[in-house]
């Protein structure tokens, strides 16, 4: 294996480009220092469709395009980064491994401020200007960086001081969303403006206020179309983006690594969306031993692409369409991937069929054409989904606690295991959904074991994010009309739970559920929301093993013959 060391430490981008662009395969990278920074002026530009961010040309600092066997080894140096760039992509490349460095930018794509003061009109926010760049033109607050300025575009998120994590039933913008051109900004002395808007509920002096000014544009790793992919030892600080997206991959490893804000940097925000995002991938994604915390949404995310039939052009052809517009432009399968056909309603697949051509359309539309007859009762809007692409998993070993919204959400059915984790989240700690109407994501479970876990406080922010630390919600409307279920086979044993409210557990068209030997207390760290009627809701499932001695549990529309064992007398609906 040849080696490359880097040494420009002012600016390490056109060294990396000469190494990766023209040094070939076996090759390590070798960062030997304490510092580096990365600047946009002379980096790798493509325009990249990437899933759950925004779409467009990007800069980027270690582009990985049709390597084997490449080591990007950081010697435990920082990685600073400046203006609109992402850090790595991979992509149609096998065997790579990112180790030992972590990942900042020098001004963040987010800001922040302390609360010193509201009212029924607003609040008073003192920011440090210098950390945290700003201007006001009419009222506008605008925040400068490093070759970009943004306005308030995502509204605003209060943070708890003390917890380090979301205020209690905070939310978004405080109780809900806010149009961009309401929020109205005052100068009142060099330190501390007054930001007036349409609040649904009033902030607590002394909290954090965190100013989300910055679409998804910049991701920190993003991996395409690669396979064995190694993250050792990598701590992603911030990132204009997710932490980690991967579509179309095989075989994803992250072991002894992190998403948090950088120690010392007094940030309550670590990467603007989700920690790490995996799209129609397959093969084995293992998340060992890793740390998640303060980023602004879900810490994993495990999914495929429900794609919708536009057009039927004959008996083995239609028109498709990505719906959602953070999907637009992503593959959707390849010649010879097996795809589902799925009601749009029910969720359930009717059908399969073998891909033989996808030809694109453009960034929304695509023609597939199938080897076989589709069934005669197809029809538009029912869905496809990639069952070529759908992935086992394994998280092991893992902290997440301090983000905005859900923990875990899982939706393949690959063979999962959450085992020996901690987990903490505004929202549901494990939420396994899927839907064909919204965001489109797709991968009914088939074989999930959570156990030996503990789960903390879950579920302290809205209700849109959860209604029991684990979650199961696929959004079908009346799932007891349904022949069958959606999901099945979900274990869930020798868990601690500890949380202030009421639901422990909420599953939705399950088809063999068992919850046994788990153990739950009462933390009083809020006050209850109230939000199931009982610790245990079930909805519309089947064939149910449930050990809830001590524990309120509430059935409605099962099916007999199920065995649920509690120290309260069950309501049956």
């Amino acid at each position: 294996m040849t080696r490359f060391e880097i040494k420009n430490t002012a600016d390490a981008v056109p060294e990396i480009f000469a190494a990766l662009m023209h040094g070939g395969d076996n090759l390590e990278v070798y960062f030997s220092g304490r510092e580096f920074h990365f600047y946009p002026d002379f980096a790798f530009e493509r325009y990249y469709y990437i899933s759950n961010n925004r779409h467009g040309l990007k800069r980027v600092a270690f582009p990985v395009t049709g390597k084997k066997n490449i080591i990007i080894n950081g010697g435990g140096a920082k990685f600073i980064f400046h203006g609109e760039i992402i850090p790595f992509v991979i992509e149609q490349s096998s065997a790579i491994t990112l180790k030992n460095f972590s990942v900042d930018w020098q001004r963040p794509f987010y800001s922040q401020g302390i609360i010193s003061g509201v009212d029924e009109n607003g609040i008073e926010l003192k920011i440090d200007r210098e950390r945290y760049p700003y201007h006001i033109e009419n009222e506008t607050i605008i925040f400068d960086g490093e070759g970009w300025s943004h306005s308030i575009n995502e509204g605003v998120f209060e943070m708890d001081s003390n917890t380090g994590g979301p205020a209690y039933l905070s939310g978004d913008s405080l109780g809900g969303y806010i149009p961009p051109a309401q929020f109205r900004a005052v100068q009142l002395d060099e330190q501390t403006i007054r930001l007036n808007a349409p609040f649904q509920r009033r902030a607590n002096a002394g909290n954090v206020l965190l100013l989300r000014h910055y679409p998804r544009l910049c991701p920190g790793i993003h991996l395409r179309q690669s396979r064995n992919i190694c993250i050792e030892n990598v701590e992603l600080n911030h990132a204009g983006g997710m932490g980690l997206i991967a579509q179309f991959c095989e075989n994803i490893h992250l072991k002894n690594s992190s998403v948090r804000p950088a120690a010392g940097s007094g940030r309550f925000f670590s990467v603007t969306v989700d920690a790490t995002h995996f799209v129609n991938c397959r093969g084995l994604i293992r998340i060992e031993d890793c740390f998640f915390s303060n980023q602004m949404d879900d810490f994993i995310n495990v999914h495929g692409i429900n794609t919708r039939i536009k057009k039927i052009i004959d008996r083995r052809t239609v028109i498709t369409e990505l719906v959602h517009h953070e999907q637009h432009g992503t593959d959707i399968g390849f010649p010879g991937d097996r795809m589902n056909i799925s009601d749009n309603v029910t969720l359930l697949a009717y059908a399969s069929n073998t891909v033989q051509n996808i030809e694109r359309i453009n960034s929304r539309y695509s023609i597939i054409r199938f080897e076989n007859d589709l069934p005669p009762e197809l029809k538009e809007y029912h869905v496809l989904e990639n069952m070529s692409w759908t992935p086992d998993v394994r998280i092991a070993g893992c902290t997440g606690r301090n983000n905005r919204a859900r923990g875990c959400l899982i939706s393949t059915p690959g063979n999962v295991v959450i085992e020996n984790n901690r987990i903490g989240s505004s929202g549901a700690g494990i939420k396994i959904s899927g839907d064909a109407n919204y965001w489109f994501e797709s991968g009914a479970v088939r074989d999930v074991v959570i156990r030996n876990n503990e789960f903390g406080d879950c579920c302290y922010g809205p209700a849109e994010w959860g209604k029991a630390v684990i979650d199961i919600d696929p959004e079908i409307a009346d799932p007891w009309k349904n022949p069958e279920c959606f999901h099945r086979n979900i274990r869930i044993e020798n868990n601690s739970f500890c949380t202030f409210d009421t639901g422990i557990l909420y599953a939705r068209s399950v088809d063999g559920l068992t919850f046994n030997n788990n153990t739950v207390t009462l933390s009083h760290s809020y006050p209850a929301a109230g939000r199931l009627p009982a610790n245990i809701v079930l909805d519309a499932c089947r064939n149910m093993n449930v050990d809830a001695a001590g524990l309120s549990v509430e059935c409605n529309h099962t099916q007999p013959g199920s065995v649920i064992s509690t120290g309260f007398q069950p309501s049956l609906g």
